[in-house]
């Protein structure tokens, strides 16, 4: 009679150890086919908030939204006044790497803010997202008819509308970057200061980069030390000396 065959205790070692290995090579190459599939989502969520921008600003004479007054208004604004082009889509909100909301847990970079006051009209408390606006590009309007020439931008007046930022990954729902904002020291903490407001859209959800729609309504990565070298505002100076980064910017790609 003939025995079965089966594995020895060292062939079953031998066997383990080879699918360990092989595990081993190919989860760098998945985990990066991951967040890449990540960042693709996340440009196809911001290619449909740009188609809002050109319904609304084909609409209002080539302006964007107009500035509000109260508690948030005055960077969520987007948010009402886009809803009639944008729908009741909600994936659409979030960044896919940013879908979990501060209050839950949720760890910058890839935490989304929430709204904790009912003054916005059909925004309500506990609605949340993970995009934000270049508040720069806000119409003037109001008691904000006094702001600057930096703002209302049309999107048809700036010289290199592809190098003008509108809205993308943001740890708030806007904010105003100017050129000698810092970057902030570590990644992972949560920091809301107007007067460096760069950090809110300094988010390193995409390997290195944050993902963006311009002026002109294309949608593209951008490396995030890239983000000093924009056109934010029409008084941001492109030209000024670039930040010294910080330990966990010192070695991302796009930059010196």
């Amino acid at each position: 009679m003939q025995k079965s065959k089966a594995f020895t205790l060292i062939e079953l070692l031998v066997v383990i150890s080879i699918i360990a290995l092989l595990l081993a090579i190919l989860m760098p190459s998945l985990r990066k086919a991951r967040l890449t599939s990540q960042s693709v989502v996340c440009q196809a969520h911001l290619k449909t908030w740009a188609s809002a921008f050109v319904m609304y600003t084909n609409e209002y004479d080539n302006l964007f939204p107009s500035v509000m007054a109260g508690s948030g208004g005055l960077y969520g604004w987007w948010t009402i006044a886009l809803k009639p082009y944008y729908g009741d889509e909600t994936k659409m909100w979030f960044c896919p790497v940013a879908t979990k909301p501060y209050t839950q847990g949720g760890l910058d970079p890839f935490a989304a803010w929430v709204v904790e006051t009912n003054d916005m009209g059909d925004l309500r408390p506990g609605d949340y997202g993970s995009y934000g606006i270049n508040a720069w590009v806000y119409n003037r309007s109001g008691q904000y008819n006094n702001f600057s020439e930096a703002y209302a931008w049309k999107s048809t007046f700036a010289r290199m509308p592809n190098r003008v930022p509108i809205f993308g990954d943001c740890m708030w729902r806007g904010g105003f970057p100017e050129h000698n904002d810092t970057p902030q020291n570590t990644e992972d903490v949560r920091f809301v200061d107007d007067n460096e407001s760069m950090r809110y859209f300094n988010m390193n959800r995409h390997s290195g980069a944050t993902n963006l729609v311009f002026m002109d309504f294309s949608v593209r990565k951008v490396f995030l030390k890239e983000l000093w070298r924009l056109k934010w505002s029409k008084n941001f100076n492109t030209a000024a000396p670039l930040p010294v980064w910080p330990e966990w910017m010192a070695g991302l790609p796009g930059g010196n």
